[in-house]
């Protein structure tokens, strides 16, 4: 495989969408091969190596954290031409304590770069640039927005409806980049991808057009249109406290006739749950106009969204998802933006499925760690799937 450039992309948040944007980049110009869907755990980067060939020019890998020292171990099997650094957030504290100690495991992805390879680094993330001595024999090459860093961004816009947008400075040249993706919070995936692409050879104006065609990922700050004609912002794969806040950004600076917040909660292992609870119902309070709170912490959000300030009849909770599903149905009308969250245990899509029909599941629980698209349990009926109008479709794909 000595003609195939073999490129690991690791961080606390953001992997996969970088990986489908650089992906994309990448196959407007040859073979690529990648990692499937978020397959990133322990054995997948084995599977992903089994499957490349000798016509793929390019192979994109996601190497994930899933306990101490497995990075390493698939890093070493991996060997990447190109290192890519993201972020390093407190997503890994349930089984790594302190982010010091996450980005000691992320850094040795760059022990694993072959001689002669390439690291990419996020410059706005302090402990990611601290990363530019590790190999000081390889090309270090660092992104982000200021004008100090190989490839920075600026004039950046991200308004709902609006999608992200920014300009690309590299090498004396610029470009207006136009993404799919909602939210500013998504610079860093789409700066890391271009930042690749043109260390790859990728020209600049080639990139850029291929990143306009990108749809958001399942799942991740994807807006999909209800039969009601509201927009749904799904965002329920991610339950860590950490990127609650860009999401809440989103929806509070949206240009909309309502912002509405639906959510179960989210998981923080740092702190009391009351502590945690009472700091989102705070934060939700400030960022939506209606805020839908569902599950087992339904009412005690609720009072500390009306704690801090809230109008009560702003304010729903309900203990079960089928009560939810059908106040939804009820309330929500064209204009409204709604952004949907919730514990991974929780399901919360099954909110969002419940608007386009029946559902077969109503566990209030459940331990799978798969979304509900791919569950073969969920079985919507999608009798109301005709009246979302195109190219917003419903997906359901059991495994």
């Amino acid at each position: 495989m000595r003609r195939t450039t073999f490129i690991g992309i690791t961080g606390s948040v953001g992997k996969t969408t970088t990986k489908e944007l650089l992906g994309a980049i990448l196959r407007e110009v040859s073979p690529t091969i990648m990692t499937f869907d978020t397959q990133n755990g322990r054995f997948f980067v084995s599977r992903l190596l089994l499957r490349v060939r000798p016509r793929h020019r390019f192979c994109v890998g996601e190497i994930s954290v899933n306990s101490p020292g497995t990075l390493w171990q698939d890093a070493r099997v991996f060997r990447p031409n190109i290192a890519v650094v993201l972020n390093i957030a407190r997503t890994n504290t349930r089984k790594i304590g302190s982010l010091e100690e996450t980005a000691a495991e992320k850094i040795r992805l760059l022990d694993a770069v072959q001689p002669g390879g390439t690291i990419i680094l996020n410059g706005d993330d302090p402990r990611v640039l601290a990363m530019r001595n590790r190999r000081p024999e390889l090309r270090v090459v660092l992104f982000g927005r200021s004008p100090e860093f190989d490839v920075w961004a600026d004039e950046i816009s991200a308004t709902w409806p609006a999608r992200l947008s920014f300009d690309v400075h590299w090498s004396g040249g610029t470009q207006r980049v136009t993404t799919q993706m909602a939210g500013e919070h998504w610079m860093t995936s789409a700066l890391a991808a271009i930042t690749a692409a043109l260390c790859c050879g990728i020209s600049l104006e080639t990139a850029a057009a291929a990143l306009a065609k990108v749809p958001p990922y399942l799942s991740r700050m994807e807006p999909v249109v209800l039969p009601q004609g509201a927009v749904l912002l799904r965002d329920d794969f991610n339950d860590d406290f950490c990127t609650l806040p860009p999401a809440l950004k989103v929806l509070e600076q949206a240009k909309a006739q309502r912002r509405i917040l639906i959510t179960s909660g989210v998981l923080d292992p740092q702190s009391r749950t009351k502590d945690r609870l009472s700091s989102m119902g705070a934060m939700a309070a400030k960022s939506a106009d209606l805020l839908v709170f569902v599950g087992p912490d339904c009412d005690r959000l609720a009072e500390s969204a009306i704690e801090a300030n809230t109008d009560p009849e702003r304010v729903h909770s309900f203990p079960s998802l089928p009560a939810a599903a059908e106040f939804l149905r009820a309330n929500l009308r064209t204009g409204d933006v709604a952004l949907l969250r919730g514990y991974a245990t929780d399901h919360i899509a099954r909110l969002y499925f419940a608007q386009l029909g029946s559902i077969a599941c109503a566990k209030e629980t459940c331990r799978k760690e798969i979304l509900c698209d791919h569950c073969h349990e969920l079985k919507p009926g999608l009798e109301h799937a005709s009246l979302v109008p195109p190219p917003s479709r419903p997906f359901w794909n059991p495994l």
